[in-house]
């Protein structure tokens, strides 16, 4: 009789990227911004120990904001980062909404 084997990948379960629902809420905030004019470009970057989604105003610039997951923290405090174009920190949270909210509230002051 054949017998099923389960395997066990203890890695599988590490954070190595946005999850979706953050990669949602990221990308929900970038298509506003788009579509109001103020953004035209995103990139995303993978290292070992973050992640992270820079938002440029143009192709050719310094990334505008950084919001960077460190999948490494051992201060849960920090684990999304929000820098801006001159790697300033402008926030530190364990939550992302925390992190979006800070960027809403910077574009709002700036479109007003």
């Amino acid at each position: 009789m054949f017998q099923y084997q389960v395997i066990h990948n203890h890695k599988y379960e590490q954070e190595n990227f946005f999850n979706k629902k953050e990669l949602g809420e990221i990308l929900n905030l970038y298509g506003f911004m788009v579509s109001m004019g103020e953004w035209k470009d995103y990139a995303i970057f993978i290292n070992k120990n973050v992640v992270g989604f820079n938002i440029y105003r143009k192709a050719t610039e310094n990334p505008l904001y950084q919001i960077i997951k460190n999948l490494n923290v051992k201060n849960k405090n920090e684990k999304f980062v929000l820098q801006d174009h001159s790697n300033t920190i402008i926030k530190k949270s364990s939550d992302l909404k925390n992190i979006l909210e800070t960027i809403n509230k910077r574009k709002l002051k700036l479109i007003k």
